[in-house]
């Protein structure tokens, strides 16, 4: 089902824009639950954001070591599936968020936190004064090989019992974000300095959530490219946590993030 809420533009660099309203489109009566076939050409090229089916053996998901042993596996299969022409690298954090936690930490290198309810995307490169070029790109940053074209992806899932109706993920169609509306700043969650984006308001803008999204279903988006097909500067699938109307005495949010990074030569 459709409705309208208040998002949250923020920004370092402007005044921030709250509670602007916003359609939220239900993007499981419009697109459904994605094959993997074609998924990397959507991912990479197309709106940025697809579910699919991707159950778990995971039984207790705030069990720090259950989740590292038995879903990252699991996970990074996923992406490889995801993306069949990239290499897709193991990885050794997650994020875990539910509505008891209230500040953000680290720790035994996990994040844990509560819903994020502004609009962002977590990794960006650092750009020239005018904001035209790329200074220093973030696969850079982070020690990735500038040789090869770097994607990130995000998997996402719900691990409430119920299905997520609660505080669930919006995400911006990548394609119909105005890159001169993005605003680049440091993460002030990041371990160690790089950029993300925030962005402001645009009409322009579509944003879609999943409704009843189950534990049993992965909400994939990308949050980097460092090499876009068409050569101009990587627009992200900026997201949201988003108060949806009457919600508020179901089932608090759970979920468990998981941010993987994969590798191509470039041509």
């Amino acid at each position: 089902m459709d409705f309208t809420a208040a998002l949250n533009f923020s920004s370092e660099t402007a005044e921030p824009q709250i509670g602007v309203p916003k359609l939220i489109r239900d993007a499981r009566h419009l697109f459904g639950i994605h094959p993997l076939e074609d998924a990397q050409t959507l991912l990479l090229n197309d709106r940025g954001f697809l579910l699919t089916h991707a159950p778990s053996s995971v039984l207790d998901w705030s069990d720090p070591a259950e989740v590292r042993d038995t879903h990252y596996e699991e996970a990074r299969l996923l992406a490889q599936r995801l993306l069949p022409d990239f290499d897709i690298k193991p990885i050794n954090s997650h994020t875990y968020r539910n509505e008891s936690i209230k500040e953000h930490y680290w720790l035994d290198s996990i994040q844990y936190g509560p819903c994020v309810e502004f609009v962002h995307n977590d990794y960006a490169d650092t750009l020239s004064s005018d904001q035209k070029t790329i200074e220093k790109s973030f696969a850079e940053i982070m020690g990735m090989p500038t040789d090869k074209r770097v994607i990130g992806i995000n998997i996402w899932r719900s691990v409430s019992d119920d299905p997520l109706e609660r505080l669930p993920l919006t995400v911006c169609d990548r394609t119909s974000i105005d890159p001169n509306d993005l605003r680049y700043s440091l993460n002030p969650e990041a371990p160690k300095p790089f950029n993300s984006h925030s962005c402001m308001t645009n009409d322009e803008q579509r944003w879609f959530y999943y409704s009843r999204q189950t534990i049993e279903e992965a909400l994939v988006f990308t949050t980097y490219d460092s090499h876009p097909e068409d050569g101009e500067l990587f627009k992200p699938t900026l997201h949201t946590a988003v108060a949806k109307p009457g919600s508020d005495h179901l089932s608090p949010r759970e979920s468990v993030e998981i941010r993987f990074f994969g590798f191509i030569d470039l041509q």
